[in-house]
């Protein structure tokens, strides 16, 4: 069905208004009415939810949507009414909320030029779901246009006599709003400003330079507490001679930014660390790499693995989360089940054999077999074999008189001379493998 399916959309789309001096509503009302490809409007019988997608283009056809949400919308009758900007966003695609991609962002911040919605309904099945077409252009409601007309004053419009005295105050002007081409020269004296009036927000970047401030005009008095940060400081403009002793202590240094290159060699001795301040913790993963590097086999009488190692099980893990034991040890020698996947090690029931590595105590070399699927095979590290026995013979036993046992002493103990009787061939002794004296431990490997 959801290949087929075909809609009509009744849709009255009310624009972004606001009355005088109220905040401008954030949401999007939308009105539709949806119907199958047989024409029959969909909880034609009943109410029913559906997910609905809604997606915005700056393209009537194709392209990438700019916003998208998705709301469970009750269909009676085929009609439906929802206020977007409530939904939820859609993997892969901007919108108001997770698992929409970030930054997440509204509707307002699109609003701009030609915007056109597509709308898709779910037909609960699991087939894809086509997005309805044509896709609507989004438009303004009649009284609309005196938004937009109070969102772009024209340049020149508004003039002196036009704005009451002291209309106009501070906080009416946003940061950088006014700029020196809007003012005459000399218009602004020291008698216009408010003391404390000019803060960071009113002034641009850069605009007080050297040659604007009078020879110590801004002492300390002047610099609010922490308003001086990195970036207003040139490199290498704070020496130690500008620094007056003890006056940096460590509530000052945030945490982490003192590194080793920042230290002197032997700088730091036993008197500067505190008693008890390291820890275990701060010690066990830099002890264990260098007493244990990655890719390290051990036996463990435990059946769970500890922290930093793996079961040798054969599992398969992805290669994202074990990229240093992937990339700097074994990569795909014990197998690999597919792209972005590896096996560590299946040493489950068997013993473990050095490479022979040319050492010639290995005659089976070419005979050695891949542990798993795509895994190392002949002298490498991974490949296994399986049991065998040498080959070997067994000497026939000579007669009671010491000759040879002749062919009538092996099938007939009757004659004189044959003291020893031999039926050909032996029994089965023995379990069901030939092994040492063992005991049963799992085999772990460190990553």
């Amino acid at each position: 069905m959801k290949a087929r399916l075909a809609a009509t959309l009744l849709a009255t789309l009310l624009a972004f208004t606001s009355t005088a001096f109220a905040a401008v509503p954030s949401l999007l009302s939308y009105q539709g009415r949806v119907s199958d490809a047989s024409g029959t409007p969909i909880g034609n019988t009943s109410p029913v939810n559906r997910t609905v997608t809604f997606k915005l283009y700056s393209t009537s056809t194709g392209g990438v949507p700019l916003y998208a949400e998705a709301q469970t919308v009750t269909l009676s009758v085929g009609e439906f009414s929802v206020l977007l900007g409530n939904g939820t966003g859609v993997s892969g695609f901007r919108g108001p909320s997770a698992p929409a991609t970030t930054p997440l962002i509204t509707l307002q911040s699109i609003m701009s030029g030609n915007i056109y919605l597509g709308v898709t309904v779910d037909d609960g099945t699991a087939a894809a779901d086509p997005e309805i077409t044509p896709r609507q252009q989004i438009v303004s409601a009649a009284y609309a246009f005196r938004a937009q007309v109070a969102e772009t004053v024209v340049d020149g419009a508004l003039n002196t006599a036009m704005i009451a005295n002291t209309a106009i105050t501070t906080d009416k002007l946003s940061g950088g709003a006014v700029t020196n081409a809007k003012l005459a020269n000399d218009a602004v004296n020291t008698v216009n400003i408010i003391a404390g009036s000019i803060n960071d927000t009113r002034l641009a970047n850069n605009a007080v330079t050297n040659a604007k401030l009078n020879a110590n005009a801004v002492t300390s008095d002047k610099i609010a507490d922490g308003t001086i940060i990195t970036a207003d400081l040139a490199d290498g403009l704070i020496t130690s001679a500008k620094i007056a002793d003890g006056t940096v202590t460590s509530i000052d240094i945030a945490d982490g930014t003192i590194t080793t290159a920042d230290l002197a060699t032997g700088s730091v001795t036993s008197t500067n660390i505190l008693d008890g301040t390291i820890t275990t913790a701060d010690l066990v993963a830099a002890i264990q790499q260098a007493l244990t590097p990655t890719g390290t086999i051990v036996a463990f009488a435990g059946d769970t693995a500890p922290a930093g190692w793996l079961l040798c099980n054969g599992q398969s893990y992805s290669v994202n989360d074990y990229q240093n034991l992937y990339y700097n040890v074994i990569a795909t020698r014990f197998g690999s089940s597919s792209s972005g996947l590896f096996n560590v090690p299946d040493l489950r029931g068997r013993f473990l054999r050095g490479r022979d590595n040319g050492a010639g105590r290995d005659p089976d070399i070419i005979s050695r077999t891949a542990m798993n699927s795509g895994g190392a095979t002949g002298d490498a590290v991974g490949s296994v074999q399986g049991d065998a026995f040498r080959s070997h013979q067994h000497t026939v036993p000579n007669d009671g008189s010491g000759g040879n046992v002749d062919r009538n002493s092996l099938v007939n103990s009757s004659a004189s001379d044959e003291a020893y009787t031999y039926t050909p061939g032996t029994g089965f002794e023995g379990g069901n493998e030939t092994r040492p004296t063992n005991a049963n431990v799992n085999f772990i490997i460190k990553f």
